[in-house]
């Protein structure tokens, strides 16, 4: 099993034919007062796995953590190994929605994934101290 696709972005869904989508994808995010609390947001994943692979168990994690190691959020599931399609390996694309995500500071974080206990996968995500654009108005 690999990743293949590790991605933050602020919308991701499944369209007909069994593709993934994503829209607005990132890996800053910047914010004015820490905490920051992020309304939505999507990880994604896409796994591949290897014809030997198929009909087995596996057991696989996401973990958001912070530069100091500290897990903020993590997503955990078990399934059963697709079969390859022909030639093909088979894949599998998993989004999952997280609202109201709060980042305690400014820092590098880092989403990994995790495979039975093993690092397989990462994406990065940055949090930035930024001042509003200068003319915007605040929500009222």
């Amino acid at each position: 099993m690999k990743v293949t696709l590790a991605k933050f972005c602020d919308y991701a869904c499944h369209i007909e034919g069994g593709k993934g989508a994503l829209v607005g994808m990132f890996d800053t995010i910047g914010g004015s007062q820490f905490p920051l609390i992020h309304p939505t947001f999507f990880m994604c994943v896409e796994l591949e796995f290897e014809p030997a692979e198929a009909g087995k168990p596996a057991k696989v994690k996401l973990s958001l953590i912070d530069e100091d190691g500290k897990e903020l959020m993590g997503v955990e599931g078990e399934f059963v190994v697709p079969p390859a399609a022909g030639y093909k390996p088979a894949t599998m694309f998993q989004s999952f929605r997280i609202d109201g995500m709060s980042f305690p500071k400014p820092g590098h974080y880092r989403l990994d994934v995790i495979c039975q206990g093993e690092p397989i996968g990462e994406a990065r995500l940055y949090l930035v101290q930024a001042q509003p654009p200068p003319g915007n108005l605040s929500p009222q």
